[in-house]
């Protein structure tokens, strides 16, 4: 049960993991929209209200741009053979997690700070909001250790050098993709 729950891509990759990953990426946009939760980067989730089409364009950004980024990593640090397929297929499922985290926005009622005071802020963080927030905070560090081992398994990259690539390739991720959802 470990496995599937932190390593699937063991049983599943290529095209089978990325049509399941993209279908419940398209769910999971879909309750993005009713719930206003945003995934404004790889590594946060934002609330505000906006067009319908700016859940599914924040979701497909923030899982194309890691696999552009560890995709061409692998392609210059891997000793063996990769396939774009795999590593898109890969990180698709591994975004399986955040349906959870759509959910929470249903729950977290937090203004707009555009048009709302500190005080307004302060105010929305009720027992419910953290409680909320934490399940998100395990949802992503979930979806990390998905990406790591889907990072691993699809582009054949092991021990410390992993690792390393990782951190770096995710941080290059979650700048490249907050700076294009940012301007567009």
């Amino acid at each position: 049960m470990k496995k599937w729950l932190f390593n699937p891509f063991i049983y599943i990759a290529g095209v089978r993991s990325l049509i399941i990953g993209l279908v419940v990426m398209a769910i999971t946009a879909l309750i993005c929209s009713f719930s206003h939760t945003h995934f404004n980067g790889l590594l946060q989730i934002g609330s505000r209200d906006t067009a319908a089409w700016r859940y599914f364009f924040e979701g497909f950004v923030v899982w194309l741009i890691p696999v552009i980024v560890f995709y061409v990593a692998g392609l210059i640090f891997s000793k063996s053979s990769i396939r774009l397929i795999d590593v898109a297929g890969t990180f698709a499922l591994a975004r399986w997690v955040m349906l959870f985290s759509a959910f929470t926005g249903f729950g977290m009622n937090l203004p707009d700070m555009n048009h709302h005071t500190i005080d307004d802020l302060i105010k929305a963080i009720t027992p419910s909001f953290i409680a909320l927030g934490l399940v998100s905070l395990v949802c992503m560090v979930w979806m990390i250790a998905l990406l790591y081992n889907a990072f691993v398994i699809s582009c054949n990259i092991r021990k410390e050098k992993s690792v390393v690539l990782f951190i770096i390739c995710l941080l290059i991720a979650e700048i490249a993709a907050r700076l294009i959802i940012h301007f567009i």
